[in-house]
């Protein structure tokens, strides 16, 4: 039980510091990017499509995150500069949300339309959160919402 007390706080932190790459993103090309990022990403999915790079800063360190088609989905691993990967998310049905994720955003915006959602996961897999884009009485959000429905982020697009 103690343990699951400090889990939440480590990934809510962890989540606005990744969620704080975002913000100051900006697209590369591929010869901008380290070498060991490009071998990682290139040797983890082979079958990648339509890759694109960008790079950003988290706690000062430069991150890069490739973003790529696999399959008729849509994928972005965030990557450290030695090639290491720190997150990863993947596009899915809004259909695939978790019911506690599609309550919170009904009870919080009652007349909202789920337009797209990601899975947030860490490394090997585990999903952490829910990236969700909404429509809002004419607004643009999205969402970050932990498993459990908890709303962590919302940002206006």
């Amino acid at each position: 039980m103690k343990m699951q007390f400090w889990i939440t706080p480590i990934l809510t932190a962890l989540l606005i510091t990744l969620g704080q790459a975002h913000a100051s993103e900006k697209e590369v090309s591929k010869d901008q990017v380290p070498k060991a990022v490009l071998e990682a990403f290139e040797k983890a999915y082979p079958n990648a499509k339509d890759v694109e790079f960008e790079q950003g800063m988290i706690e000062g360190k430069a991150v890069f995150e490739v973003e790529y088609k696999e399959n008729d989905r849509e994928f972005e691993v965030l990557y450290d500069s030695d090639g290491v990967i720190l997150q990863k998310e993947e596009s899915i049905d809004v259909k695939a949300l978790p019911e506690p994720v599609v309550q919170s955003i009904s009870k919080a915006y009652p007349n909202a339309t789920i337009e797209e959602a990601e899975k947030i996961m860490k490394p090997d897999g585990t999903v952490t959160s829910y990236e969700v884009e909404i429509k809002s009485e004419g607004k643009e959000l999205e969402l970050v919402v932990d498993s459990y429905g908890k709303i962590l982020k919302t940002k206006q697009d």
